[in-house]
C-alpha cells in the first residue's frame, strides 16, 4: 500500500508541476505573440516626424527706419530681431532691445519668442508672453516696425 501511495503522490506532483509549466508556456507565448501584433502600431505611433525644410519670409510692411521698411528676410530655422547689430533683423528704434525676439521652427511650426525685451512684442496687437505660435499673414510689432509673417 505504501509504494501505491508514493507513486500516487509522485504523478500527483507530475501533474501539477506540469499543468503550472502549460499555463506559464501559455502566458509566454501569449504575451510574445501580443507584443509582434503591437509592435507596428507603436512604431507608427512613436514615428518621427520629418520636418520640411521649408522657408519662411518676415517683410518689413513700416519702421521709423526708411532703409528698414519694404525689406524682406527669408529664413528657414531661425532669425533674431532686436537692436543690436549682432541680429538678423536690425531695428534701428529706442523702442526695441539690442535682444528683442527671434523666431525658431519648432516641430515644422514657427515659434516668436520675446526675449525679455522692455517694451514687449506683439503679435496681431496682442502682446506676447513667452513663446507664441505664427501663422502666415500674422503681424509682427516690435517698436515702431511692424513686419508681416508669411510661409
Amino acid at each position: 500500500m505504501q509504494f501505491s501511495a508514493v507513486v500516487i503522490k509522485f504523478i500527483s506532483v507530475v501533474f501539477q508541476y506540469g499543468l503550472l509549466f502549460l499555463l506559464l508556456l501559455f502566458i509566454y507565448r501569449t504575451l510574445k505573440y501580443m507584443r509582434q501584433d503591437s509592435r507596428p502600431i507603436l512604431d507608427d505611433i512613436y514615428a518621427k516626424t520629418e520636418i520640411v525644410n521649408e522657408q519662411a519670409r518676415l517683410t518689413v510692411l513700416e519702421s521709423a527706419d526708411e532703409e528698414l521698411t519694404g525689406r524682406q528676410f527669408v529664413f528657414s530655422h531661425e532669425l533674431s530681431i532686436g537692436r543690436g547689430a549682432g541680429n538678423d533683423v536690425v531695428v534701428n528704434d529706442a523702442f526695441a532691445s539690442h535682444q528683442h525676439a527671434r523666431i525658431v521652427m519648432l516641430n515644422n511650426l514657427y515659434v516668436i519668442e520675446d526675449l525679455g525685451s522692455a517694451n514687449h512684442t506683439f503679435v496681431n496687437d496682442k502682446m506676447i508672453e513667452g513663446r507664441q505660435y505664427l501663422q502666415s499673414g500674422d503681424i509682427i510689432s516690435i517698436g515702431t516696425a511692424a513686419m508681416e509673417f508669411v510661409r
